[in-house]
């Protein structure tokens, strides 16, 4: 079976080349370019020869590392189909671990043939008998490393397909890490380049960093390999850190040959015990949920979130708050490091609270849905609460730490955690009461945020008023325990933290509870107000 897959890959080889001219041209191109590359890389190992010892360790492990590194991350970019799939073998005779294997020598067949010289050039770099020995003995570890590296990397990228957005950014971190290596390539090599002394100076500012660089490296499995014959000219008197280096290596080699085996057993295993493809049928943040009607509720609400201009208002809002209110505590006098403590409690209590206490009548259009499907109202209750709870635990990631900075302290992150976990889970929980109980006239799908919306009552007010005091009121012992902290310290702040949790956690399930049975009972007075407002 080998000999017959290596024939098949020389005749790939060969029919590559029965394309269109231009095709035919790029492709010839590309394998001078790859056989230039690999002459100048010899070239550049013997001229590297000339010097110390301590830049050709550095000169070979940058370079080196760099071109571990494109092993990794080119095929993961530019790979998205396999030339051969490893499936094609299902159903013969074949164990996997030979499939590997052939496939292995599948790859070398071809442009993987340059991969031979390149791992051999640490030899011609070192001058010296014992460095040339690690070199040596480093060159078949440095051969097979690579290869694995290049049909991990190969099977990652076809993984990748199925993600635009993710191989979208890994593209991007992966440019800026090849310019970001390059850049520090050529700055190490320009120290023994007469011509290129200017670019030293201009950058030294730098020179902390590019010094960093290649010692990172050879500690990283990157560089290990290519800095291992500078370890043994640099410590005659102990050969062994050299060769612990080889073992390490061997042992990362073996870490990817069994990496290797797995994924090709992998896709060699029979796939009709699977589950079905259902995430491939399902749209959107569908797919991302459970399949339960409180996931496919906060799937939808989730949406909104992100789509619906009146639930992005308050997206808007948020930045307002914080600027205004910073701005109207230093114009009345307050110094900073107490007014950066007032807005994050602030956006936390307006995010849970604005549009929880009604969605009911923001989300109308599904309500006929839920009471036609008999939809238990606990789970209508918490699918309207994930999105809200998600957007929270964001904005607290982020404020918390921003609050600490500019008040000067990290032990304010602990009471400042607890008013906020209060704020925002007993919002969330008095809005999803009090939105199933007394509903009000809201914007319709697709109105402005700030449109008034015609109603024949007007107990929007009082609802709005009635729900913004019972959700203070459900963080007043918190708010109690966070002013015993500001006047005492210590482990008070915990105790906020914990109260805060503890007291948020509980108005949720209890609002959450109170207000699915409110919908339960409620269900027809609440379609006959969705269809009216």
């Amino acid at each position: 079976m080998v000999a017959e897959l290596l024939r098949l890959r020389l005749r790939i080889l060969a029919n590559g080349f029965r394309r269109p001219v231009p095709q035919v041209i790029a492709i010839v191109l590309g394998l001078l370019v790859a056989v230039a590359g690999v002459i100048g890389f010899w070239a550049g190992a013997r001229w590297v020869s000339q010097f110390d010892d301590e830049f050709v360790q550095r000169a070979t492990t940058t370079v080196g590392g760099w071109l571990m590194l494109a092993a990794l991350l080119i095929p993961m970019m530019v790979v998205r189909r396999p030339v051969l799939s490893a499936r094609a073998f299902l159903g013969y005779p074949i164990g996997s671990v030979t499939v590997a294997l052939a496939f292995l020598a599948f790859a070398v067949v071809g442009p993987g043939l340059l991969l031979i010289p390149m791992a051999i050039a640490p030899v011609v770099a070192w001058p010296d008998e014992s460095s040339r020995q690690v070199a040596w003995a480093a060159a078949p570890l440095i051969f097979l490393q690579t290869l694995l590296t290049i049909q991990l990397a190969r099977q990652l990228g076809m993984v990748l397909r199925r993600h635009p957005r993710i191989a979208g950014w890994i593209d991007f971190l992966s440019v800026l890490v090849l310019l970001v290596g390059g850049a520090v390539i050529v700055v190490v090599l320009a120290t023994r380049i007469p011509s290129l002394l200017d670019l030293i100076r201009t950058v030294a500012p730098f020179n902390t960093f590019f010094r960093r660089v290649p010692e990172v490296l050879a500690a990283s499995p990157f560089g290990m390999l290519w800095a291992a014959p500078g370890e043994a000219s640099s410590s005659i008197d102990d050969p062994a850190a050299a060769w612990g280096a080889l073992g390490l290596s061997t042992l990362l080699v073996v870490v990817l040959l069994v990496v290797w085996f797995g994924v090709i057993g992998a896709q060699l295993s029979a796939t009709r015990r699977q589950p079905g493809p259902r995430r491939e049928r399902v749209p959107g943040l569908f797919a991302r949920f459970p399949a339960s009607p409180a996931g496919a509720i906060a799937a939808r609400s989730l949406t909104y979130w992100l789509r619906d201009p009146r639930y992005r208002a308050v997206y808007a809002v948020l930045p307002f708050i914080l600027a205004i209110t910073l701005l109207a505590l230093w114009v009345g006098g307050v110094p900073f490091e107490i007014a950066v403590l007032v807005p994050l409690p602030l956006m936390t209590f307006l995010l849970g609270w604005s549009t929880v206490h009604n969605d009911v009548a923001y989300d109308n259009t599904a309500v006929w849905q839920h009471v036609a499907a008999q939809t238990p109202g606990a789970d209508d209750r918490w699918g309207r609460a994930v999105p809200v709870l998600l957007w929270g635990i964001v904005l607290l990631a982020i404020g918390i730490p921003l609050t600490a900075w500019g008040y000067g302290d990290v032990g304010i992150a602990a009471p400042l955690g607890g008013v906020c976990a209060a704020l925002l889970l007993g919002g969330i929980g008095v809005g999803s009461l009090y939105s199933a109980r007394f509903p009000y006239a809201a914007p319709r799908p697709g109105d402005p945020a700030w449109q008034s919306p015609q109603a024949a009552t007007s107990q929007g007010g009082a609802a709005q008023g009635m729900s913004v005091l019972l959700a203070l009121l459900a963080a007043a012992p918190t708010f109690l325990l966070a002013a015993v902290w500001w006047m005492h310290g210590g482990y008070w702040g915990w105790l906020t933290l914990a109260a805060g949790v503890l007291s948020g956690a509980g108005v949720l399930a209890l609002g959450v509870r109170g207000g699915g049975r409110s919908f339960d009972a409620r269900g027809p007075e609440l379609l006959a107000f969705t269809l009216r407002n």
